[in-house]
């Protein structure tokens, strides 16, 4: 039985997960929600990749984002853009 509790512990604590902040900091300041790309651009630099997606409100109405992936100080952040807007910053 305590081997079983020691595993499920260790899984738990070793799983990868994101986490949503509500900004980050580059080398000449800070980007947060709600910024435009060209401030984070300006901010962070070119991003290592991008993807382009759909994703849904909460109506249920789609719409184009495009999630730029960046390492800051050997920590992954994926930073998501709506309508040129930041919409969400995550941090692995």
């Amino acid at each position: 039985m305590k081997k079983l509790v020691l595993a499920i512990i260790l899984a738990v604590c070793s799983s990868a997960y994101a986490v949503s902040v509500d900004s980050v900091r580059g080398s000449t300041g800070f980007v947060e929600r709600g910024n435009s790309y060209g401030k984070m651009i300006d901010v962070l630099g070119n991003p290592e990749s991008s993807y382009s997606h759909v994703i849904h409100d909460r109506k249920g109405w789609p719409h184009k984002a495009i999630t730029y992936s960046y390492s800051l100080n050997n920590a992954p952040y994926e930073i998501t853009l709506v309508d040129g807007a930041i919409y969400s910053i995550n941090w692995e």
